[in-house]
């Protein structure tokens, strides 16, 4: 379920639209794919990505942080479902791409931003008729099930069918903390007699949780009880749901051409809870402020057309993709503000209210659009069987708008009613170079430049913010080892981001900021993977890199601190071992280790304050009873290190654990 290497589509083959990392990617899939990835391991092996999640059994992916940036907008088999990243129930995925480097924004993808972004690959219908489930019981009351039903409806295999579905109760080591929920997605694929595929899928999602908020960035948090919660439960309860349809229909007009067209819509919202004066009060607790309740909802439609084909101008080979994209996102919130704050929460004491007054409260609300037209085009040219050169180039349309009305100054300190519009054209470049001396050793120069839209970033004047853009150069060498199943990957990479949003100094409350911001990393990604002895599979991967805030007009000065979430190194190391004997046939056995170097843990960086460095030591056990009925436990954090993470709050990881999950497929 893993990953791709930074190699950008220079390296391109017989599909136009992926690069040769992709199908990397879903080759070692195969060979571990059990019918969902897992949400332990989800990038863990991958060069260039830091897991900066506190990541437990649940059925969910955790969020990413590549190249020291966070992931970019979360893609749903290349398109987006908003500005933001979002919560991705892993039942419904087949296998997940990473695209770093001048991949990071493949072209079609919608918008994105460099270091990466994790493309979700969901399950589609097949001709294959099955049916797989899985039960799962884990530590801190883990009860999961989840479905995989498929089947053609009829004897031509023309009309395809097939159901995904999940449920789950989770608990926690934090106090409070709990969640269930529930998903299902049906999707059918109509195969009409000229071969073209129109595929309907639909996804609805809903559960009902309590959010652990972290605990507030500093010292004496680090040694609270694993157990202590930092807020108050009558008031965050989440209920978020959200429904999704998509519309794919695909035509080939002969063996080079083909169109594909994508339309999407989703549907978002929620109820959650929040407090206005949340952090530390310097002594012994946890200050919690004037209580809030948000009710958010959200509305993204996609719509794609792609053309791919392949043509020569003499000697000279072309592999070209064009496309056009529609973007439309509105997103919508009011809140309700208490007018009396609550306690404070002793650490080692802890009283919490049984519920919150909201008799007489204030209020606000606002809503945000943006929508982008959109065109892109590249061109991989064969100038010879060793050299390749990718041209390409993406123009976006780009309008914003956003009002909020704050009549009470509850979020801005002042009453006040704003207005942020703009609309402007922005041209993304993406060009590359690739040598081939032999057939297993490729060499690549790229560059690329993208862009992120600044939503719900409210600037003095009334204009809408310049949107984020990242500018990338990156070198790499890949060099395969067929004889030895191996296959060794190095790549150096520089990444500048502009107009990154930061606070006004003018504006003590946060309600205003000033899109000043630099941000910049680089390092060195590598990744090496064998079979080092017959039936033992080997992989290993490692990141150094150096991630600052490069300029910033805020006081204090951020300027020179390390951006969180952003390690110095990080390695990691898996085993997986099938014993080729026939007495130990069906038996796997797996082992892995993650270390990730000291973080910083506030920024801007505090002298002495840095979180240690994070080590989990993994194995897991499978063993497969017969064609039909599998058996996997898994354990994780061995030691029971606490494995602390920042984003501006502190969150400690899971402590060790242990899950066991009965497979079967009919």
């Amino acid at each position: 379920m893993i990953s791709v290497f930074a190699l950008p589509a220079l390296a391109l083959g017989e599909e136009q639209t992926e690069d040769s990392a992709t199908a990397q990617a879903r080759a070692r899939d195969d060979t571990k794919n059990s019918g969902a990835p897992k949400a332990k391991s989800l990038g863990k092996d991958v060069a260039g990505v830091f897991v900066n999640a506190s990541v437990a059994d649940s059925g969910y992916s955790p969020g990413f942080v590549m190249r020291g940036f966070p992931g970019g907008l979360t893609l749903f088999d290349g398109a987006a479902h908003g500005f933001a990243a979002q919560d991705v129930n892993l039942s419904t995925i087949d296998h997940v791409e990473f695209y770093k480097g001048p991949s990071a924004m493949l072209f079609g993808k919608a918008l994105g931003g460099y270091g990466g972004s994790a493309n979700y690959i969901r399950k589609a219908p097949t001709t294959e008729s099955f049916a797989r489930g899985t039960a799962t019981i884990g530590a801190y009351d883990v009860y999961r099930t989840a479905f995989d039903v498929n089947a053609p409806l009829n004897d031509a295999d023309t009309l395809l069918f097939r159901m995904t579905g999940f449920a789950q109760s989770v608990g926690s080591f934090v106090d409070h903390v709990r969640s269930r929920g529930f998903l299902v997605a049906p999707a059918g694929t109509l195969v009409l007699d000229n071969g073209d595929k129109a595929t309907f899928r639909a996804e609805y999602h809903a559960a009902r949780f309590v959010y652990n908020d972290g605990l507030p960035a500093a010292p004496i948090f680090l040694h609270a009880p694993r157990s202590f919660y930092a807020g108050e439960p009558a008031n965050e309860h989440e209920t978020p749901n959200s429904a999704d349809f998509t519309f794919t229909y695909e035509h080939a007009f002969d063996a080079a051409w083909s169109l594909t067209s994508v339309v999407d819509y989703s549907l978002n919202g929620s109820k959650y809870g929040w407090f206005l004066g949340w952090g530390y009060d310097g002594l012994h607790s946890v200050t919690l402020g004037r209580p809030a309740r948000t009710h958010q909802a959200s509305r993204n439609f996609d719509a794609q057309l792609r053309l791919n084909g392949r043509f020569a101008t003499g000697d000279v080979g072309h592999s070209v993709f064009l496309g056009l994209e529609h973007w439309d996102y509105f997103y919508g919130h009011d809140e309700t503000f208490s007018r009396d704050p609550l306690p404070n929460i002793d650490i080692g004491a802890p009283i919490y209210p049984l519920g919150v007054d909201y008799s007489g409260a204030q209020w606000s609300n606002g809503a945000a659009r943006a929508w982008s037209r959109s065109v892109y085009a590249q061109d991989l040219i064969d100038l010879s069987p060793q050299w390749r050169i990718l041209l390409g180039g993406r123009y976006d349309l780009l309008a914003q708008r956003e009002t909020t009305f704050d009549p009470f100054g509850a979020l801005s300190g002042t009453s006040s009613s704003t207005l942020g519009k703009g609309t402007r054209g922005y041209f993304s470049p993406r060009a590359g170079l690739l040598f081939r001396p032999d057939d297993e050793t490729h060499l690549f120069a790229a560059f690329g430049r993208s862009l992120i839209p600044n939503i719900s970033v409210r600037v003095r004047g009334g204009d809408a913010p310049p949107p984020q853009q990242d500018t990338q150069y990156e070198i790499g060498f890949e060099r395969r080892f067929p004889e030895f199943k191996a296959r060794f990957e190095a790549a150096l990479f520089d990444v500048t981001r502009d107009h990154v949003a930061i606070a006004d100094p003018a504006a003590p409350g946060g309600f205003y900021s000033l899109v000043t911001g630099r941000q910049h990393s680089h390092g060195v990604e590598l990744h090496l993977s064998a079979e080092i002895l017959p039936g033992l599979q080997a992989s290993s991967a490692a990141t150094f890199l150096h991630a600052v805030v490069a300029k910033d007009s805020n006081v204090p000065s951020q300027a020179g601190s390390d951006l969180l979430g952003a390690p110095r190194r990080v390695f990691s190391i898996s085993l997986d071992y099938k014993p080729e004997w026939d007495v130990l046939r069906g038996l796997e056995l797996g082992a892995s280790y993650y270390y990730a170097s000291a973080a910083e843990a506030t920024l801007p960086n505090v002298y002495g304050f840095t979180l240690a460095p994070q080590q989990m030591l993994g194995a897991s056990l499978g063993y497969r009873f017969d064609e039909h009925w599998k058996l996997d436990v898994s354990a994780s954090n061995l030691t029971d290190r606490p494995n602390f993470i920042s984003s501006g709050a502190l969150y400690r990881g899971e402590p060790r654990s242990i899950s066991a999950t009965l497979s079967f497929k009919y």
